[in-house]
């Protein structure tokens, strides 16, 4: 088998190498072994391979945060079949970026054997992410303002699509004519670019003074201390993650004042404490994709050796839409 390992923690650049002859994972309990056809990179593989994600599985391992493939084994109290398609988070140390990989059986979900793989593993991870986000979490309903701080990329043009299937009026913000013609293209109402532009006064005038309704945040950094300025009341900011790399603050005097919440979207915990949350999420992505309302955005499909390229795009913000391997 032939994988990346990772067996002193650092930047990618230097701490991933693929490696071929690789002894076959072996599923345990709750675990199942899957040929991967497909998988999202990740900007948490960066962080991963650094040893500063929440996840620090021991050295060596294979990073690769999710995968989608066909079930080839599984382990005891696995409920998945062999031939399944099949999307889950990694079992780590034996993640997704190789030709197989472990994912742990609570996290998985069956997909059709019509939609390819490409778009399971979006279908998966990202859109699952701005779905329970904007809807479970978020209660976006038809007619408010949702902002999606970061619109181009793979949660971002997510967001950007599932929030007009429901009706929301959409603004996103990106940072060149490109993204900013592809979050166009996603279905957003209105862009703002965030390098040129005044960020708080294109929402006040954007949205006549109401304020946002609900913000998508999977950027962080300082434009979450701008937003959070132009929060609708009962507006519902979303935290998704930290693409910036810095962490924002939310003084709690001022989420009393404006009455807003600041609400985490740990997406990857679901499956353990709220599974019924995903099970409905996927049930109606499913519906989504077969009514051609959502497409996952694509960017483009790419091999196991061209992984560093990517991660180093990634990190360089130089991706709209999503990078995807297929080994």
């Amino acid at each position: 088998m032939k994988g990346w390992l990772v067996r002193e923690k650092g930047h990618p650049s230097t701490a991933l190498a693929l490696e071929d002859g690789l002894p076959s994972p072996e599923p345990g309990p709750g675990e199942a072994l899957v040929r991967v056809r497909a998988g999202t990179v990740n900007f948490a593989d960066i962080l991963l391979c650094q040893g500063i994600y929440q996840d620090r599985p021991p050295l060596p391992f294979t990073p690769g945060l999710e995968t989608a493939g066909v079930v080839e084994a599984v382990g005891p109290g696995v409920t998945l079949a062999i031939g399944d398609h099949a999307a889950g988070m990694s079992a780590l140390p034996a993640g997704g970026y190789a030709e197989l990989a472990l994912i742990r059986a609570n996290s998985a979900l069956v997909f059709p054997p019509e939609i390819p793989f490409p778009q399971v593993t979006l279908l998966y991870t990202t859109y699952q992410t701005a779905h329970v986000g904007l809807h479970h979490s978020g209660r976006l309903a038809a007619g408010d303002w949702l902002l999606v701080l970061g619109g181009a990329g793979g949660v971002g043009s997510a967001a950007i699509q599932l929030g007009r299937a429901a009706g929301a009026k959409v603004i996103a913000t990106a940072g060149s004519p490109e993204k900013i013609a592809f979050c166009r293209q996603m279905g957003a109402d209105v862009v703002i670019d965030h390098r040129n532009e005044d960020l708080a006064a294109r929402l006040a005038e954007i949205t006549d003074g109401h304020g946002v309704d609900v913000a998508f945040d999977p950027v962080g950094g300082a434009a979450a201390d701008i937003v959070r300025r132009r929060m609708a009341w009962e507006g519902r900011y979303l935290v998704i993650g930290f693409a910036d790399g810095e962490i924002p603050s939310f003084p709690a005097n001022h989420i009393l004042v404006k009455n807003y919440s600041v609400i985490g979207v740990h997406w990857s915990q679901y499956s353990r404490h709220m599974p019924e949350v995903i099970a409905d999420a996927h049930k109606d992505l499913l519906r989504l994709y077969a009514e051609g309302a959502i497409r996952p955005a694509l960017n483009r499909t790419l091999g196991l050796a061209e992984i560093p390229d990517a991660l180093a795009a990634l990190e360089d913000r130089k991706v709209a839409g999503r990078l995807v391997l297929v080994p």
